[in-house]
Protein backbone atom coordinates (compact mmCIF):
# COMPACT_ATOMS: atom_id res chain seq x y z
CA UNK A 1 0.00 0.00 0.00
CA UNK A 2 1.50 3.60 -0.66
CA UNK A 3 1.20 6.72 0.94
CA UNK A 4 -1.64 7.44 -0.74
CA UNK A 5 -4.17 5.51 0.35
CA UNK A 6 -5.42 3.61 3.55
CA UNK A 7 -7.17 0.86 4.40
CA UNK A 8 -10.58 0.93 6.42
CA UNK A 9 -11.62 -2.63 7.80
CA UNK A 10 -15.16 -3.49 7.46
CA UNK A 11 -17.17 -7.21 8.80
CA UNK A 12 -16.26 -8.35 5.87
CA UNK A 13 -13.16 -7.30 4.20
CA UNK A 14 -10.31 -4.79 4.01
CA UNK A 15 -11.35 -1.43 1.73
CA UNK A 16 -8.48 0.66 0.28
CA UNK A 17 -9.42 4.27 -0.18
CA UNK A 18 -8.05 6.67 -1.66
CA UNK A 19 -6.70 9.89 0.00
CA UNK A 20 -6.88 13.27 -1.11
CA UNK A 21 -5.23 16.11 0.16
CA UNK A 22 -7.93 19.04 0.62
CA UNK A 23 -7.21 21.55 -1.95
CA UNK A 24 -7.62 18.31 -4.53
CA UNK A 25 -11.30 18.97 -3.57
CA UNK A 26 -13.85 20.99 -4.77
CA UNK A 27 -14.35 23.98 -2.63
CA UNK A 28 -17.95 22.97 -1.87
CA UNK A 29 -19.68 19.56 -1.03
CA UNK A 30 -23.12 19.86 -2.79
CA UNK A 31 -26.87 19.90 -0.51
CA UNK A 32 -28.55 16.54 -0.91
CA UNK A 33 -31.37 18.32 -2.09
CA UNK A 34 -31.23 21.47 -4.69
CA UNK A 35 -33.25 24.02 -4.20
CA UNK A 36 -34.50 25.78 -7.78
CA UNK A 37 -33.36 29.64 -7.33
CA UNK A 38 -35.49 31.25 -9.96
CA UNK A 39 -34.36 34.32 -11.87
CA UNK A 40 -36.90 37.02 -11.05
CA UNK A 41 -39.13 38.95 -13.80
CA UNK A 42 -36.88 42.15 -15.49
CA UNK A 43 -39.60 44.36 -13.83
CA UNK A 44 -38.10 43.34 -10.25
CA UNK A 45 -35.06 43.55 -11.17
CA UNK A 46 -34.31 47.66 -10.05
CA UNK A 47 -31.36 48.66 -6.95
CA UNK A 48 -32.63 50.82 -4.65
CA UNK A 49 -30.35 54.00 -4.22
CA UNK A 50 -27.35 53.00 -2.44
CA UNK A 51 -26.95 49.76 -3.78
CA UNK A 52 -24.59 48.71 -6.47
CA UNK A 53 -26.41 48.87 -9.86
CA UNK A 54 -24.51 45.52 -11.27
CA UNK A 55 -26.11 42.64 -12.85
CA UNK A 56 -25.79 40.29 -9.59
CA UNK A 57 -27.55 43.54 -7.40
CA UNK A 58 -30.58 44.22 -9.70
CA UNK A 59 -31.20 39.91 -9.66
CA UNK A 60 -30.64 39.86 -5.70
CA UNK A 61 -32.74 42.54 -5.41
CA UNK A 62 -35.45 41.06 -7.99
CA UNK A 63 -35.27 38.25 -5.86
CA UNK A 64 -36.50 39.95 -2.76
CA UNK A 65 -39.07 41.83 -4.37
CA UNK A 66 -40.72 39.06 -5.96
CA UNK A 67 -40.63 36.19 -4.10
CA UNK A 68 -39.46 37.83 -0.11
CA UNK A 69 -41.66 39.83 1.79
CA UNK A 70 -41.80 43.63 3.16
CA UNK A 71 -40.58 43.15 6.32
CA UNK A 72 -37.67 41.04 4.87
CA UNK A 73 -36.95 43.40 2.27
CA UNK A 74 -36.23 46.16 4.53
CA UNK A 75 -34.69 44.47 6.87
CA UNK A 76 -32.13 43.23 4.67
CA UNK A 77 -31.76 46.04 2.95
CA UNK A 78 -31.02 47.73 6.69
CA UNK A 79 -28.86 45.09 7.17
CA UNK A 80 -26.51 45.95 3.72
CA UNK A 81 -26.30 49.50 4.68
CA UNK A 82 -24.83 49.09 8.17
CA UNK A 83 -22.71 46.29 7.14
CA UNK A 84 -21.84 48.76 4.25
CA UNK A 85 -21.24 51.78 7.06
CA UNK A 86 -19.38 49.61 9.13
CA UNK A 87 -17.02 48.20 6.12
CA UNK A 88 -16.15 52.17 5.18
CA UNK A 89 -15.70 52.98 8.59
CA UNK A 90 -13.02 49.96 8.94
CA UNK A 91 -11.05 51.49 6.69
CA UNK A 92 -10.32 48.21 5.13
CA UNK A 93 -10.92 46.96 1.46
CA UNK A 94 -14.09 45.08 1.18
CA UNK A 95 -16.62 43.60 -1.79
CA UNK A 96 -19.27 46.31 -1.58
CA UNK A 97 -21.38 43.94 -4.37
CA UNK A 98 -20.81 40.73 -2.36
CA UNK A 99 -21.59 42.17 1.01
CA UNK A 100 -25.15 43.42 -0.42
CA UNK A 101 -25.70 40.14 -2.37
CA UNK A 102 -25.05 38.46 0.96
CA UNK A 103 -27.48 40.86 2.72
CA UNK A 104 -30.08 40.00 -0.06
CA UNK A 105 -29.77 35.93 0.81
CA UNK A 106 -29.42 35.68 4.28
CA UNK A 107 -33.08 35.34 5.54
CA UNK A 108 -34.26 33.60 2.11
CA UNK A 109 -33.80 30.43 4.19
CA UNK A 110 -36.81 31.70 6.17
CA UNK A 111 -39.12 31.21 2.89
CA UNK A 112 -40.64 28.44 2.05
CA UNK A 113 -39.86 29.13 -1.37
CA UNK A 114 -36.43 28.62 -0.15
CA UNK A 115 -36.69 26.00 2.88
CA UNK A 116 -35.23 22.40 3.01
CA UNK A 117 -36.72 19.72 5.01
CA UNK A 118 -33.36 19.46 7.06
CA UNK A 119 -30.54 21.91 7.13
CA UNK A 120 -30.75 25.26 9.57
CA UNK A 121 -32.40 28.34 7.23
CA UNK A 122 -29.27 30.21 7.43
CA UNK A 123 -27.33 27.01 5.07
CA UNK A 124 -30.50 26.93 2.88
CA UNK A 125 -29.60 30.95 2.29
CA UNK A 126 -26.24 29.87 2.06
CA UNK A 127 -26.38 27.03 -0.41
CA UNK A 128 -29.35 29.43 -2.69
CA UNK A 129 -26.89 31.94 -2.41
CA UNK A 130 -23.83 29.42 -3.79
CA UNK A 131 -26.31 28.44 -6.78
CA UNK A 132 -27.29 31.74 -7.90
CA UNK A 133 -23.57 32.84 -7.95
CA UNK A 134 -22.06 29.67 -9.45
CA UNK A 135 -25.39 30.60 -12.31
CA UNK A 136 -23.34 34.04 -12.95
CA UNK A 137 -19.57 32.13 -13.26
CA UNK A 138 -18.54 33.98 -10.00
CA UNK A 139 -15.41 32.54 -8.81
CA UNK A 140 -15.14 29.67 -6.70
CA UNK A 141 -12.88 31.71 -3.71
CA UNK A 142 -15.54 34.43 -3.65
CA UNK A 143 -18.50 32.12 -3.78
CA UNK A 144 -17.05 30.82 -0.65
CA UNK A 145 -17.10 34.14 1.35
CA UNK A 146 -20.72 34.42 0.54
CA UNK A 147 -21.56 31.37 1.87
CA UNK A 148 -19.84 31.79 4.75
CA UNK A 149 -20.99 35.14 5.56
CA UNK A 150 -24.82 33.42 5.41
CA UNK A 151 -23.82 30.44 6.71
CA UNK A 152 -22.43 32.07 10.06
CA UNK A 153 -24.37 35.13 10.28
CA UNK A 154 -26.07 33.74 13.63
CA UNK A 155 -22.58 32.06 14.95
CA UNK A 156 -20.66 34.32 17.53
CA UNK A 157 -17.27 33.85 17.95
CA UNK A 158 -16.20 32.67 14.30
CA UNK A 159 -16.60 35.90 11.67
CA UNK A 160 -14.01 37.57 12.91
CA UNK A 161 -11.32 35.22 11.71
CA UNK A 162 -13.52 35.28 8.50
CA UNK A 163 -13.16 37.48 5.00
CA UNK A 164 -14.12 41.08 6.12
CA UNK A 165 -17.35 40.36 4.40
CA UNK A 166 -18.54 37.46 6.57
CA UNK A 167 -17.82 40.05 9.79
CA UNK A 168 -19.73 42.88 8.09
CA UNK A 169 -22.70 40.83 7.29
CA UNK A 170 -22.51 39.33 11.01
CA UNK A 171 -22.29 42.78 12.44
CA UNK A 172 -25.04 44.30 10.35
CA UNK A 173 -27.40 41.76 11.45
CA UNK A 174 -26.70 42.00 15.49
CA UNK A 175 -27.22 46.01 14.86
CA UNK A 176 -30.50 45.11 13.15
CA UNK A 177 -31.86 42.88 15.01
CA UNK A 178 -30.17 42.78 18.33
CA UNK A 179 -29.27 46.37 18.03
CA UNK A 180 -25.78 45.82 18.79
CA UNK A 181 -23.74 48.77 18.24
CA UNK A 182 -26.84 51.25 18.18
CA UNK A 183 -25.12 53.67 20.12
CA UNK A 184 -21.01 53.95 18.30
CA UNK A 185 -23.46 54.19 14.58
CA UNK A 186 -23.51 57.39 13.28
CA UNK A 187 -27.29 58.45 14.39
CA UNK A 188 -28.05 60.96 11.44
CA UNK A 189 -27.33 58.26 9.36
CA UNK A 190 -29.22 56.02 11.28
CA UNK A 191 -32.03 57.85 11.80
CA UNK A 192 -32.29 58.09 7.74
CA UNK A 193 -31.96 54.55 6.43
CA UNK A 194 -35.09 53.67 9.15
CA UNK A 195 -37.04 56.49 7.70
CA UNK A 196 -36.57 54.63 3.91
CA UNK A 197 -36.86 51.26 5.16
CA UNK A 198 -39.13 51.17 8.29
CA UNK A 199 -39.40 48.74 11.17
CA UNK A 200 -42.98 48.56 11.66
CA UNK A 201 -43.38 46.18 14.23
CA UNK A 202 -40.45 45.07 13.10
CA UNK A 203 -38.67 42.74 16.60
CA UNK A 204 -42.67 41.40 17.15
CA UNK A 205 -42.68 40.34 13.48
CA UNK A 206 -39.07 39.55 12.52
CA UNK A 207 -39.35 36.71 15.62
CA UNK A 208 -42.93 35.13 14.15
CA UNK A 209 -40.88 34.75 10.33
CA UNK A 210 -37.88 32.90 12.42
CA UNK A 211 -40.26 30.77 14.06
CA UNK A 212 -42.21 30.14 10.36
CA UNK A 213 -38.89 29.37 8.67
CA UNK A 214 -37.77 26.70 11.12
CA UNK A 215 -41.07 25.55 12.84
CA UNK A 216 -41.41 22.47 10.79
CA UNK A 217 -37.77 21.41 11.42
CA UNK A 218 -36.81 21.95 14.83
CA UNK A 219 -34.38 19.99 15.46
CA UNK A 220 -32.23 22.22 12.81
CA UNK A 221 -32.38 25.16 15.62
CA UNK A 222 -30.83 23.06 18.21
CA UNK A 223 -27.23 24.22 19.74
CA UNK A 224 -28.50 27.71 18.32
CA UNK A 225 -30.00 31.21 19.35
CA UNK A 226 -32.74 30.10 17.32
CA UNK A 227 -33.86 27.53 20.11
CA UNK A 228 -34.46 30.53 22.11
CA UNK A 229 -37.37 31.48 19.40
CA UNK A 230 -38.43 27.64 19.60
CA UNK A 231 -39.13 27.93 23.48
CA UNK A 232 -41.11 31.25 23.42
CA UNK A 233 -43.67 30.61 21.00
CA UNK A 234 -43.95 26.34 21.03
CA UNK A 235 -45.86 25.36 23.98
CA UNK A 236 -43.78 22.22 25.57
CA UNK A 237 -40.96 22.89 23.63
CA UNK A 238 -38.01 20.88 25.13
CA UNK A 239 -34.76 21.41 23.72
CA UNK A 240 -31.58 18.74 23.63
CA UNK A 241 -29.32 18.42 26.71
CA UNK A 242 -25.56 18.67 25.54
CA UNK A 243 -24.70 16.78 28.81
CA UNK A 244 -26.97 14.32 28.55
CA UNK A 245 -25.90 13.13 25.64
CA UNK A 246 -22.77 13.20 26.38
CA UNK A 247 -24.01 10.82 29.60
CA UNK A 248 -26.05 8.68 27.62
CA UNK A 249 -23.43 7.82 24.96
CA UNK A 250 -22.79 4.40 23.77
CA UNK A 251 -19.39 3.83 25.02
CA UNK A 252 -18.67 3.37 28.52
CA UNK A 253 -15.53 4.74 30.79
CA UNK A 254 -12.66 2.89 30.60
CA UNK A 255 -11.24 0.93 33.37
Amino acid sequence: MNRDSFSIATSSKAEVVEMQTAESRPLFREPKVVIPVPTPQTKYQHVQPGVPDTLLAREATGLLHEFSTPLLFNHSHRVFFWANEMGRRSGQPYDQELLFICAAFHDLGLLEKFSSAEDRFEVDGANAVRQFLEHHGVPSARIQVAWDAISLHTTPGIVQYKPIEVELLYNGVGLDVLGIGYDEFPDDLRKKIVAQYPRVNFKQDIAKAFLGGFEHKTRSAEGTCNEDICSHFIRNYKRSNFYEQIQSSAFPNSE
